[in-house]
């Protein structure tokens, strides 16, 4: 499994390590080995920029103009701040819902800020949450 960023900053390489699945592909599309498919998670921020560029990976992977065999499991959305996010990105992250298989939320950790490695702050529940359907997800496939 691939988490990929939408753009700088989303969190994919904490969610990789927090959820230990996968690895982070950065912003690039993972390109499969022969006889097997890419599973990819989608990452951003709920933010105007963040949904943005979600908007456009989703449409990228809709016109399949990512490589052969890639499957797109869903979006992540991660809390920008601690603050209700602005309508113009909830509502973009609506419309990018109605385009997946699957869309989680990440609410805010503040003590991530602080932190050299998110690690050492712990899991918190919405990213357990993430993790337990991310593995299921993965097995049923």
């Amino acid at each position: 499994m691939w988490w990929i960023g939408c753009h700088g900053g989303a969190g994919a390489t904490t969610l990789a390590r927090l959820t230990d699945l996968g690895a982070d592909a950065h912003a690039a599309w993972p390109t499969p080995p022969p006889d097997d498919s890419a599973r990819v998670v989608l990452v951003c921020r709920v933010s105007a920029t963040g949904t943005r560029a979600a908007t456009v990976a989703v449409e990228q992977w809709k016109r399949r103009l990512v490589p052969p065999r890639t499957e797109l499991l869903g979006v992540v959305a991660v809390a920008a701040s601690s603050r209700r996010p602005p309508r113009r990105a909830a509502e973009r992250l609506r419309l990018v819902s109605g385009w997946v298989p699957a869309t989680w939320r990440v609410g805010w950790v503040e003590e991530f800020l602080a932190a050299d490695d998110a690690r050492d702050v712990g899991v918190p529940p919405d990213v357990a949450a993430l993790r337990h359907a991310l593995s299921r997800a993965i097995v049923s496939k």
